[in-house]
């Protein structure tokens, strides 16, 4: 019989071993317990409409931008839910709501449902991700509000809307749909002027109007019916405003005039209609101010609920970045003067050598409003001709999926 000589094990080997199998024992006890941890057991999240009664037995899982997620996204984050994509087990089904950010189920008849919940960014959130990236064309411009602006001389806004050029003025927090529900925005404008007409034009004692010169109560304005409701919106052709005393120009917004699809991406909202004395020096953080204030002519509407507007003189005034003098330079300026800096206004996309309509009235007569100079801002009476470029704010769950904000490569919007 042959005997064989006894080798003790190596005690080096054996502890290497045991460490890398609890290694991979913990890292797919870790693998595993994430991807369960997405799922979570909601006790008191949501209110259930249905038949089991222990609310232990709903779980959810959260994707954030096709991650998934332990929790979902705040209000405000720059999020909306996908509906499409939004689905429950054994049955069940999701109401998400938006205003208040809440989910009930509905229909839920058994044990162990899970919710899958789909979150994506919406164009809002999009563009304060490229602020976030190091994008220098966008400012937030420390209002109450907040607001992150575009500006500078030709900054990458451009969006394609109602089947033509628009750019984006910023994204706008704490704007009212008219419900007292307040949402953050984009805010744009038409890039060019659709024509130049009057900003309102009644005879004397038609209406608001108190004058041969029109009114500048906004609510009631000959210009704003042809935006919201005349030919612009209906994209036809029609009158519209053109001197004094009721006088009108034919205008053809056939090939212009908004689109269905335009109308469903444009959000109703409060603008804001408070009014400017006739040549104070106001910066553009005073117009900020003045046009929230409720200093209007003669107990007139300071809010105007509706879809399409114009411009204020502070988005103008906020859009420069102040060339080599510096935004907060030009901001120090007040409008009024800013002819006499040409950083102020060479630096400003907004800037164009035509004269232009605001939104802004003149509170110390009912016929006078704001409109931008050239370089600079000024008043006159309503039924003075200066171009009018269309303003709107899109509806909060608009998407940007494609485009790099260019002229020749806008940004595409997606609407539910």
């Amino acid at each position: 019989m042959k005997l064989e000589k006894f080798k003790q094990r190596d005690p080096k080997k054996i502890g290497i071993t045991i460490f890398t199998v609890v290694c991979v024992l913990l890292v797919t006890g870790v693998f595993f317990y994430t991807s369960f941890a997405s799922f979570q057991v909601q006790e008191d999240f949501n209110i259930i409409e249905g038949t089991v009664g222990n609310n232990g037995d709903l779980y959810f899982a959260f994707y954030v931008d096709d991650v998934i997620s332990k929790t979902m996204p705040q209000k405000g984050d720059g999020y909306k839910i996908n509906k499409e994509k939004t689905t429950c087990t054994k049955g069940a089904s999701v109401e998400f709501n938006e205003t208040d950010w809440s989910v009930k189920v509905l229909n839920m008849t058994e044990r162990n449902t899970k919710c899958t919940l789909y979150f994506e960014k919406t164009g809002a959130g999009y563009i304060e991700d490229l602020y976030e990236n190091g994008d220098s064309s966008l400012v937030y411009d420390e209002t109450v509000d907040n607001n992150l602006r575009y500006i500078g001389t030709n900054p990458n806004n451009y969006v394609s809307f109602n089947n033509e050029l628009w750019r984006i003025i910023g994204v706008f927090n704490n704007i009212d749909d008219g419900t007292g529900n307040k949402e953050t925005r984009i805010k744009i404008i038409r890039s060019e002027s659709i024509g130049s007409y009057s900003w309102d034009n009644k005879p004397n004692a038609v209406g608001s109007s108190t004058s041969v010169y029109g009114s500048n109560d906004w609510s009631d304005s000959t210009l704003q019916q042809v935006l919201n409701s005349g030919a612009y919106w209906n994209r036809t052709s029609g009158e519209c405003p053109s001197g004094q005393d009721g006088a009108t120009v034919s205008c053809d917004f056939s090939e212009i005039g908004l689109t269905d699809e335009a109308k469903s991406m444009m959000g109703s909202v409060l603008w804001n209609v408070g009014g400017h004395p006739d040549g104070s020096p106001y910066t553009a953080s005073r117009f900020y101010i003045s046009e929230r204030d409720k200093v209007v002519y003669n107990g007139r509407p300071t809010t105007w609920n509706g879809k399409v507007g114009l411009m204020y003189p502070s988005d103008y005034g906020y859009a420069t970045s102040g060339g080599s003098m510096g935004q907060n330079t030009c901001l120090n300026y007040s409008l009024g003067e800013w002819n006499n800096y040409n950083d102020c206004f060479n630096n400003n996309w907004l800037y164009t050598n035509q004269n232009k309509w605001t939104l802004t009235s003149q509170f110390d007569i009912g016929s006078g409003a704001v409109y931008i100079n050239g370089q600079m801002t000024n008043t006159n009476y309503v039924n003075a001709r200066y171009d009018i470029y269309p303003s709107a704010y899109l509806i909060s769950t608009i998407e940007i999926i494609a485009g790099t904000g260019l002229f020749n490569d806008p940004y595409i919007l997606l609407v539910d």
